[in-house]
């Protein structure tokens, strides 16, 4: 059964394929028809874009009537080129001898792109043709094709070539040169490389690629001619080889870069180290680090990033010896190649310097720990803490709250209950504040925290302060809420500023109370611009936010005061909100507020399909709003509100 199905397929695909051959062989001549009729340019033009496709040798005659066309030669070769039979190399090379001017050139052209060997012998004829354009597409199309008869008409053309040639005659021979090795024919090559070396007035485009084509064709030999180039005084000559460089791995070639670095100007070291750091072989470094510890300042900086890019866990002590250097530039690229490595070889040189004697050297390694975020350095980074170089103690305890975990709080609480005020306190509060801000748990930290407080000095009060504040939480708020009344006006204040940036709505009945009850006029400022910051906590909800307003407006005085109060009711979606909005429409230092919270509470109650009674009650104070604001955009938004209102209104 299978194999009667298999059969029956087979003979149908048979059938298909001889239909679309059928098909093709009509399209194919139909199109023919059109090149021999008297057809428009376009016409002939479509039919050799079609007969690229499925031309066959029976278009070639009369594509190749077309080859000296002036308008259509371009197509005709457009449809030759793809066709895979020997007619059309015949008509190619029959019209060589035909054909003049930009259509030969094209022509020649042609057979390039199509490597036909058997033109060679013509196509070196035509070498030495007036015509230039003739000329260089010969020699191009000698180099397409690139076999040995090519390479030597080129071989002996290209010296006598014209300055108008002479660049394309070259750039055929380095085809040819790179076909021949390509082929296996090394030698050869390389005496095309040498001849194109040594040929007088060559562009150095081609002198540089001859250079390269020189040293990879012959292999290890080629050594001796980097070794050579990369001295030479010709910068361009220098550039070419260490560009070679690159496409030749091994460390024998890293030696010959190394070694050619003592006799080089400082620009030219800078682009030699530049390569050994991108080879990326460690066989370099002996050389690198002698460049890194001595001579001109570019070179030098060059080497230790060369350094850093070879990515060696041992060059951490070469390494960790230039950042001692006066040099800031230099100490600084050292550090970086520093803070690049990995491996434990280059902690342990890290921890070497942050438990060592000198403190500029603990400044930097206690830089690395945190960039390198190595985490088992936090006991020295504590112990660092009591250094006594002020500087280190500040940086230590910093980097230690970067990578501390909550099991150091309270090395880090002691810390702080120890400093004095200024840099030490400051340090021990941004350390703690960091570790803080990461814990999953802030209850028990606010705990400890809030213990803290009957016993400490005023400036360590203000410290813990402001880390509850950072933590929050019931805890946290009783403590701060206690500080309130302290006796102490830099603890008041501490506490009260604290309140102030809660984030968390059970600060607000607090801050209301002290608003209300505070004599200070900036205490109750404070507590006022806060207590409504709160109120427009869009994570807090609607009610809860329209009952905080409620609440404060009757405290609301100055204009400040008011426009805070009509931003956080331009935040909650209710007509209760533009009830609370309506009185500020009549007074001239909020109206314009009053406006624009008016029309954004409005706005949103229609987005969100409010009901007709509720877009009812949004008519009068829109209305009052487009009064009172004397902002055109303002006033046209305002409008576009209140019509949308209306309409819904009138759906009751």
């Amino acid at each position: 059964m299978l194999t009667k199905i298999t059969l029956i397929l087979s003979a149908a695909l048979v059938a298909g394929a001889t239909l679309l051959a059928q098909d093709a062989k009509r399209t194919e001549a139909s199109l023919i028809a059109v090149l021999k009729a008297e057809s428009s340019q376009k016409e002939k033009a479509d039919a050799c874009r079609e007969l690229a496709r499925v031309g066959t040798r029976e278009a070639v005659p009369a594509l190749a009537a077309l080859l000296a066309d002036d308008k259509l030669n371009h197509m005709a070769r457009y449809a030759l080129e793809p066709i895979q039979d020997a007619a059309v190399d015949e008509a190619l090379r029959a019209a060589l001898g035909q054909l003049q001017g930009r259509p030969l050139a094209g022509a020649i052209g042609s057979i390039g792109v199509r490597r036909d060997a058997a033109a060679v012998n013509p196509l070196g004829g035509l070498l030495a043709s007036p015509d230039a354009d003739v000329a260089q597409a010969a020699a191009r199309a000698l180099g397409a094709i690139g076999n040995a008869p090519a390479a030597a008409l080129l071989r002996e053309a290209v010296g006598k070539a014209s300055d108008a040639n002479r660049l394309a005659f070259c750039e055929g021979l380095l085809r040819c040169a790179e076909a021949l090795g390509a082929a296996g024919q090394g030698a050869e090559a390389t005496r095309i490389y040498e001849q194109l070396r040594s040929l007088k007035g060559a562009p150095h485009q081609v002198q540089t690629a001859a250079l390269r084509g020189a040293i990879l064709t012959r292999g290890a030999q080629g050594l001796p001619l980097l070794r050579e180039s990369l001295a030479s005084a010709d910068y361009l000559m220098f550039a070419g080889a260490v560009r070679t460089s690159f496409e030749i791995p091994g460390p024998e070639v890293t030696a010959v870069l190394a070694g050619s670095l003592n006799g080089l100007s400082t620009d030219n070291q800078v682009v030699v180290i530049q390569a050994l750091g991108t080879r990326g072989d460690a066989a370099a470094l002996p050389a690198l680090y002698g460049a890194a510890r001595a001579g001109a300042k570019p070179a030098r900086t060059a080497a230790i990033r060369a350094v850093g890019e070879l990515a060696q866990p041992a060059s951490a002590t070469a390494l960790v010896d230039l950042l001692a250097d006066t040099d800031r530039d230099i100490a600084q690229a050292a550090q970086e190649s520093l803070a690049s490595l990995r491996g434990p070889i280059v902690d342990e040189a890290i921890m070497g310097m942050l438990t060592g004697d000198n403190a500029s050297l603990k400044l930097v390694a206690i830089d690395l720990t945190s960039r390198r975020r190595m985490t088992t350095a936090v006991p020295a980074l504590l112990k660092a803490g009591k250094d006594n170089d002020a500087k280190v103690r500040a940086a230590a305890l910093r980097r230690a709250g970067e990578l501390a975990g909550t099991s150091e709080i309270p090395a880090l609480t002691d810390f702080l209950m120890g400093a004095g005020s200024g840099p030490d306190l400051e340090a021990a509060e941004q350390a703690l504040s960091a570790v803080c801000r990461r814990a999953s748990e802030p209850g028990p930290i606010a705990e400890k925290l809030a213990g803290l407080m009957a016993g400490a000095a005023p400036a360590q009060k203000g410290a813990l302060l402001r880390l509850l504040g950072t933590l929050g939480g019931p805890v946290a708020l009783k403590a701060v809420r206690a500080a309130v009344a302290d006796s102490n006006a830099e603890v008041r204040a501490s506490a009260l500023r604290a309140l102030g940036d809660w984030k968390t709505a059970d600060a607000a009945p607090d801050l209301l109370a002290l608003a209300k009850a505070a004599a200070n006029p900036t205490d109750r400022e404070l507590c006022l611009r806060s207590y409504v910051d709160l109120a427009r906590n869009p994570d807090l909800p609607a009610n809860q936010r329209l009952s905080m307003c409620r609440e404060v407006a009757a405290l609301v005085q100055s204009k400040g005061e008011k426009r805070l109060l009509l931003s956080a009711l331009g935040s909650v979606p209710s007509l209760e909100a533009v009830a609370l909005i309506g009185p500020y429409l009549g007074d001239a230092e909020t109206k314009e507020e009053a406006s624009a919270a008016t029309a954004t509470v409005a706005e949103q109650l229609l987005k969100n399909k409010a009901p007709a009674q509720t877009a009812a009650g949004l008519v009068e104070p829109l209305q009052k709003a487009a009064q009172a604001t004397g902002n055109a955009d303002l006033a046209k938004r305002i409008q576009e509100a209140l019509k949308q209102a209306q309409n819904r209104a009138a759906k009751k």
